[in-house]
């Protein structure tokens, strides 16, 4: 139909070609701002709406023995046993650390029990340094008044060292103390949970209360 020359058949190639470039880097860009703006858009909503962020639940522990605030507190996950003594008000004077892990991760729903100091008869501090040479005593000569153990002020770890006692019962011991005050005699510890006339006898000779 039309009679083209050689070079007007190149020259009008060459301008299909360019128009085709042109169409393709105009739309590239739309295509980009698209993204971009679906992107942004995208940002916008997750950062306003606070429920489809990725939010990581607390963890509830109740801390209880020697602390100056026992109580249940709501702390971070990653938060560790030395953070849940500092919410609840510090350790007391009477607290042995020593006996605990302070650098342990804390767990939803667990219980912390801080331990109290352990005195002997005589007034002597029980520490973990003299702790083996006092179960010692027990089973060599369980009567040794020297090493009877006070039940107001004794930890978990030395209280387990009476017959029957073990992590449950002494738990209950301290979370009994802890709640009613210190045992006036003896006798008053048959009135913790789980503690009855026929363990009593099995321990009144190896504790005391002052």
């Amino acid at each position: 139909m039309f009679n083209l020359s050689n070079q007007e058949k190149i020259t009008l190639i060459l301008l299909l070609v360019l128009i085709i470039i042109g169409v393709g880097i105009v739309l590239n860009k739309n295509i980009n701002k698209e993204d971009n703006f679906i992107v942004n858009r995208a940002s916008d909503i997750s950062e306003n709406n606070p429920a489809m962020q990725i939010e990581i639940p607390p963890v509830i522990i109740h801390i209880a023995g020697a602390v100056k605030n026992p109580g249940v507190y709501q702390l971070k996950p990653t938060d560790r046993i030395v953070d849940a003594v500092k919410i609840a008000g510090g350790a007391t004077e009477e607290a042995n650390l020593d006996l605990i892990n302070l650098a342990a991760l804390l767990e939803d729903g667990q219980k912390i029990i801080v331990p109290y100091k352990a005195y002997s008869e005589t007034g002597e501090e029980i520490n973990a340094n003299t702790y083996n040479q006092v179960a010692s005593a027990f089973s060599s000569s369980p009567v040794s008044t020297s090493a009877k153990i006070n039940i107001n002020t004794a930890n978990a770890t030395m209280l387990q060292t009476l017959s029957g006692i073990g992590p449950v019962l002494s738990g209950r011991i301290i979370e009994y103390r802890n709640q009613n005050g210190l045992f006036g005699v003896i006798d008053d510890i048959k009135d913790v949970s789980g503690i009855g006339e026929k363990k009593f006898e099995g321990i009144k000779d190896l504790i005391c209360v002052q």
